[in-house]
């Protein structure tokens, strides 16, 4: 264990109440109403909750990664990021981390092994995301987009993907975080 400054764990607050505030597609947001347990006073939290998803660390047999590269909304810009997409009702994470590297790149693999799980972020949301891994990745099939995607499907080496995404190119916190989990529990990165 690291030095702590103080001592103990800070504690959990006691959530007095909860109500569902709006509705969207994608996510809903929840306020909560809370109790510090540091002084008792009361304070109103804004939680979004959205479904789980996954991300694919998917190689082929001659070691490159599966990326995609797709226009992003929010930033307004091109993004370069691991395949990855929402879990269906009912599904299992390693089956929603096949079929959304299948619809996305039209590329199939060895079984989806999962090797972790991330927090989207824990500050202000409720999502969680599987990380997956993919060997032995090979074009199997057209890719089945939704209407509302455009990707480009992009092999990369894994020097290259390094090298993206120390330069700024590859930004995308979970691609980032995920290929990290990869590099750490599989030695991805070599």
């Amino acid at each position: 264990m690291g030095e702590n400054e103080s001592g103990g764990s800070p504690r959990p607050w006691e959530r007095l109440s909860t109500k569902t505030v709006a509705e969207y597609e994608m996510f809903r947001v929840r306020e909560d109403r809370s109790r510090s347990p540091k002084d008792g006073s009361e304070h109103s939290f804004h939680v979004a909750e959205s479904p789980g998803g996954v991300l694919v660390v998917a190689t082929t047999d001659d070691g490159r990664v599966v990326m995609v590269e797709q226009f992003r909304h929010g930033p307004r810009k091109l993004g370069l990021e691991l395949p990855a997409g929402v879990i269906d009702d009912g599904e299992a994470p390693d089956e929603a981390a096949g079929r959304e590297l299948r619809e996305e790149t039209g590329y199939e693999g060895d079984a989806p092994r999962i090797i972790g799980r991330l927090d989207l972020n824990p500050s202000w949301q409720v999502t969680e995301v599987h990380v997956a891994v993919v060997t032995n990745a090979r074009r199997s099939t057209e890719k089945d987009e939704d209407e509302s995607e455009d990707i480009r499907v992009r092999l990369l080496t894994p020097r290259e993907l390094r090298e993206r995404v120390l330069s700024g190119e590859v930004d995308a916190g979970t691609t980032i975080a995920a290929l990290a989990l990869w590099d750490w529990k599989e030695g991805g990165f070599g």
